[in-house]
């Protein structure tokens, strides 16, 4: 009796330790997607605004592929997008040397997108991602919330209405390249999914493949 309790407790260590396993691995696979996407925030939006300031300075529009890159990182982890739309506002403002009270509108004001979670909640991830025109919305929803939250700090911090405004017509473009973005990241395998729902898919896979080996 002992040892059948004995062999229960070990077969229930091993489901926990391959439980926590499992845990610690997706973790870091979060933290290491999550830091290259980070990356890729900081390298492209340094380029993109060099290009607006520096070589088409007389253009009266701004690029920023802080919507196009937020959207998609939300849909792959959520409620971390927050942080990473936060990121994004410090991306701006580091590669546009700007100052301090730009800093607040761009980092608070990004924070308004993270309302877009209650459309992936409200359809469904897949169901967004699947469909070109959900796609399409959904990165559109993202961008106007960033500018309406900027707008609303700067409304905030004693600014004229006419600063939303300006946040939304200026910024235009960078509602057509997260359009573009999202639309090119839907296609490729994987980008632009929830990653959870990702690996559960390549596992899945993976053991079909094995029992049609068998």
């Amino acid at each position: 009796m002992n040892g059948m309790v004995e062999l229960s407790n070990q077969k229930q260590k091993g489901k926990t330790t391959d439980g926590m396993g499992a845990d610690s691995g997706l973790r870091r696979y979060q933290s290491m997607d999550l830091l290259i996407w980070t990356v890729l925030l900081f390298v492209f939006e340094t380029i993109v605004v060099k290009a607006g300031t520096v070589w088409f300075r007389s253009q009266p529009w701004t690029l920023s592929l802080v919507p196009a890159l937020t959207a998609i990182v939300y849909m792959r982890w959520g409620v971390y997008g927050l942080f990473y739309s936060a990121l994004g506002g410090v991306a701006i403002c580091f590669a546009s040397k700007a100052e301090v009270i730009q800093y607040v509108v761009y980092v608070f004001g990004n924070l308004f997108s993270c309302f877009s979670l209650l459309m992936l909640k409200k359809m469904g991830k897949e169901k967004v991602r699947s469909s070109v025109f959900f796609s399409l919305l959904y990165a559109t929803v993202v961008f106007v919330l960033m500018a309406l939250g900027r707008g609303v700090v700067s409304l905030v911090l004693g600014n004229g209405l006419y600063t939303v405004v300006d946040f939304i017509t200026t910024d235009i473009l960078s509602l057509v390249f997260a359009m573009v973005v999202v639309w090119i990241a839907r296609r490729l395998d994987g980008v632009f999914e929830d990653q959870i729902s990702y690996l559960m898919r390549l596992k899945a896979e993976e053991e079909k493949e094995k029992g049609r080996e068998r």
